[in-house]
């Protein structure tokens, strides 16, 4: 194991016009062998045996000790404390992960096919539900606010959707819910409180989606970034290290325009950017994966065509997943994914991909979980809890407090409970923030102007509080925005 201040030992001087480059201590903490775990802890064994469990066991036991180590080193480096407190705060999170690991190594073996008693999975399930509750909260189940929503959300589903179903699948659906008396299930349903937007039936080619993506590239300058369409995946996403925006081939058969100004700002205002500000501010990679990032790209989306005030977070699948793997073996988990994906994806997706998702999502939800039992990891439900956290911030409190929140989440690649520590990095350490970038949320520029409106930077501001941040647009931004709005509007005659 290398000693974790051959990382810092070096970078103690330099403060002179330069942050620490904490960049090596997370490749320390994210790559040193003596930290890593492949978390498919069977995926290459045909029979796991007793000594397979044990030898992994006391790999994990070697590993928390050297976040032990680890912790003991960091207290005596000369660091800055801010930089302490946030590293110490990473090698929290794994610690307490690897011990959910730990603990789970028994139910994944069951997996492989080895042989536990009814006792031995209860005994690990209840061990993994206590780690649950301190690192993802209680079940769906346990909270009444939570639950009724989830079966809200499912109700109204099933009463816009169910003509897509045979009889037995709505016979199973309907036993599901009436399973919890749930009040509100004989109410009327109104399927839609917003109004039908034209944007949501315009669609585009995938040639002029790529064209659109390198154009707001171009907008925030992002040198050397590029658009990448891939026939393997089927989510949008961003490859830092690659400097790629990662486009869906199969999705780009029908996508709608509004979809595209939404994910302008999921993908690039948001991971993009706050990747290139981690680089200048901190100078780390920000190749990890942060929950607040989804949690913010998907309220960007939520207010596409809504105030601060009046969003009101919905269960995701997320939620109704989990919800389901949690009153559900493994078998009836999957086919209750079925069903759902085909009342809200059969026009788009054949059958097959609808059964091949419901299986993945199914084994997500019951991973470190019994396939036999009434159990999920709740890892993806704290997602969609810290989003409401996140809503309910934004609603309760000042257009200055939302201001500088704004301003401090693109200071760096943070996760929600480190982003209180940049005031302290600020006084700390001597970084230059003139080199930033912040969003200019042109989707709702965008969207504005095609259906027509004069708008004025003042009205935004007042519209939505994020333009707060936004002082002023230069020229070459605005003609730059107006070239992509001439794009979006030409049609090819």
């Amino acid at each position: 194991m290398k000693n974790f201040l051959d990382y810092t030992k070096d970078v103690q001087n330099v403060k002179s016009g330069f942050v620490t480059p904490m960049w090596w201590i997370f490749k320390y903490i994210q790559e040193e062998d003596s930290l890593y775990i492949n978390q498919n802890f069977f995926e290459w064994k045909k029979i796991v045996t007793e000594i397979d469990i044990e030898n992994l066991k006391n790999l994990f036991d070697e590993k928390l000790d050297n976040i032990k180590k680890i912790k003991k080193e960091l207290r005596e480096s000369n660091l800055e404390d801010v930089e302490k407190k946030f590293i110490l705060n990473a090698l929290n999170s794994i610690w307490l992960k690897y011990i959910l690991f730990k603990n789970s190594v028994y139910l994944e073996a069951e997996k492989a096919w080895f042989n536990l008693t009814n006792e031995q999975r209860v005994t690990y399930l209840y061990k993994i539900n206590r780690l649950q509750n301190i690192i993802y909260w209680p079940e769906i189940s346990s909270l009444d606010s939570e639950k009724n929503s989830v079966l809200d959300k499912l109700t109204q589903v099933y009463r816009d959707n169910n003509k897509k179903l045979d009889e037995d699948e709505k016979q199973f659906f309907l036993d599901f819910l009436n399973s919890f008396d749930f009040d509100d299930f004989e109410e009327t349903f109104d399927p839609s409180t917003k109004q039908s937007i034209a944007l949501s039936k315009k669609y585009l080619s995938s040639d002029k989606v790529v064209l659109l993506f390198e154009m707001v590239i171009d907008l925030y300058n992002l040198d050397w970034w590029t658009v990448f369409l891939d026939q393997d995946v089927w989510s949008f996403s961003v490859k830092k290290e690659k400097k790629q925006i990662v486009l869906p081939s199969k999705k780009l058969e029908k996508i709608s325009l509004k979809r595209i100004l939404e994910l302008f700002d999921h993908e690039i205002w948001v991971h993009a950017i706050r990747w290139f500000n981690s680089t200048q501010t901190l100078k780390t990679n920000g190749d990890w994966y942060l929950e607040i990032e989804e949690w913010m790209a998907t309220l960007s989306e939520l207010l596409f065509d809504e105030k601060i005030e009046n969003i009101i977070v919905e269960p995701t699948i997320h939620h109704i997943s989990t919800f389901f793997a949690e009153n559900m073996n493994w078998e009836d988990t999957k086919k209750m994914l079925e069903i759902y994906f085909k009342m809200i994806k059969s026009k788009i997706v054949s059958s097959e991909d609808i059964e091949k998702e419901a299986f993945d999502r199914m084994l997500r939800v019951k991973r470190f979980v019994s396939l036999k039992e009434k159990w999920a990891n709740r890892k993806d439900v704290s997602y969609t809890r810290w989003q409401s956290q996140i809503v309910e911030f934004f609603q309760n409190n000042d257009t200055e407090t939302r201001w500088q929140f704004i301003k401090d989440f693109y200071f760096a690649k943070l996760a929600f409970e480190d982003i209180w520590l940049v005031k302290e990095f600020r006084e700390s350490l001597d970084i230059d923030e003139s080199e930033l970038k912040y969003p200019l949320w042109i989707w709702k520029i965008l969207y504005k102007k095609l259906l027509w409106e004069k708008i004025t930077l003042d009205w935004l501001q007042e519209e939505d509080f994020r333009f707060q941040i936004i002082e002023e647009l230069s020229f070459w931004v605005k003609r730059k925005i107006v070239k992509i709005l001439q794009e979006v509007r030409w049609k090819k005659k």
